[in-house]
């Protein structure tokens, strides 16, 4: 199976103009060309995720599908996480993660005829509440833990690489951003905090990685979190970085 380019970004919903913001981000997604994109924040009432899966492919000339889960209760009519492919995406489950109706998401995504599977989180943001998103990633790992093919996770977790809830995932998955220097991924303007990533499990390697979405575009930044991208591939398959 050849490299496939995974990218995970916050779109911040429609804050912040989005119909200024949402050119910047297909044209920067459109260069990348990703295989899987996992957006969180997506807006649900007006069918964010989809719209910019029509945006991207009509971009590039390739077929986005998408899966989407909402929020848990109330919150659910305004925002979920959600996964873009231009391969087939098998089965997709969700898990409610508690707290302001966090949630998960699980699709296994066929790339080139073999699958993997691909969660999406949000976990919760306030800062009291790092005991709760241990909680939630302890929950993330028992849930992912049961695919019996190659696994990586994405999405805004926020919490820094050295909390109690990122070293859940220690055992399980390592970040494919190793030994790549990044200073911080939100805010996009003043970034001094890791709180994104693409975690890669057993069974994938990472052949490049790094950031996008990191520079305003005349003074407009196309989302308040930047953007992660990572070329992942399975450890007899070749692959290179985008160009």
């Amino acid at each position: 199976m050849p490299g496939f380019i995974v990218v995970s970004l916050n779109l911040r919903g429609i804050h912040d103009s989005w119909l200024r913001r949402e050119p910047l981000i297909v044209r920067g997604l459109a260069e990348l060309r990703p295989d899987i994109l996992c957006v969180q924040e997506a807006a649900t009432w007006c069918f964010q995720a989809r719209w910019l899966a029509w945006r991207l492919s009509r971009a590039t000339g390739d077929r986005y599908r998408v899966v989407q889960a909402r929020k848990r209760g109330w919150r659910g009519i305004l925002e979920g996480v959600a996964v873009l492919s231009r391969h087939p995406i098998g089965g997709h489950r969700a898990l409610g993660l508690g707290g302001e109706g966090r949630v998960a998401q699980r699709a296994v995504v066929r790339v080139g005829g073999v699958p993997v599977v691909v969660g999406n989180a949000h976990l919760e943001h306030h800062s009291r509440s790092s005991g709760l998103r241990e909680r939630q990633a302890q929950s993330l790992v028992r849930w992912l833990e049961n695919a019996r093919v190659p696994a990586l996770l994405t999405g805004d977790l926020n919490d820094v690489p050295e909390s109690p809830a990122l070293q859940t995932f220690a055992g399980a998955y390592r970040s494919a951003h190793e030994g790549v220097e990044i200073v911080g991924t939100a805010p996009a303007w003043d970034r001094h905090r890791i709180i994104d990533y693409i975690l890669v499990g057993e069974g994938l390697d990472v052949a490049a990685s790094g950031t996008c979405l990191d520079q305003p575009v005349d003074g407009r930044w196309p989302s308040d979190h930047i953007g992660l991208w990572a070329r992942v591939r399975t450890p007899e398959s070749p692959g290179s970085a985008p160009a």
